[in-house]
């Protein structure tokens, strides 16, 4: 029973929090399209130590314009940002990820007003 409430995030997940200590999540916003990502970063896999932090490189394509965002993040030994390089999009909060997308007026909507 515990295996199903972490992986469908019964009892102790919380707004977006892993429920469990191997990972966290990561959130970007694509700076051509507006899609918002989020992404789990497993700590044992995908983070290399360094300087006595963290550094995480990562690929990122969205899945509405497919563009990719280049990520370098340093994290420190607690795993939070330090510095975030990120090409094509830029790091969001989870508040700003969880906020209702505004859609854009598109050109026909725009010659109208």
């Amino acid at each position: 029973m515990g295996f199903l409430k972490r992986l469908f995030g019964g009892e102790g997940s919380s707004k977006g929090q892993s429920p469990d200590s191997e990972g966290f999540f990561f959130y970007v916003q694509c700076d051509n399209c507006g899609k918002k990502v989020r992404l789990r970063i497993l700590k044992q896999y995908e983070l290399n130590y360094s300087d006595g932090g963290y550094v995480w490189h990562k690929t990122i394509i969205d899945s509405r314009c497919f563009r990719e965002i280049l990520a370098v993040v340093h994290f420190d030994s607690n795993y939070h940002v330090t510095n975030a390089d990120i090409n094509g999009g830029r790091q969001i909060s989870l508040e700003e990820y969880e906020a209702p997308e505004v859609s854009q007026p598109t050109e026909n909507e725009q010659e109208i007003e």
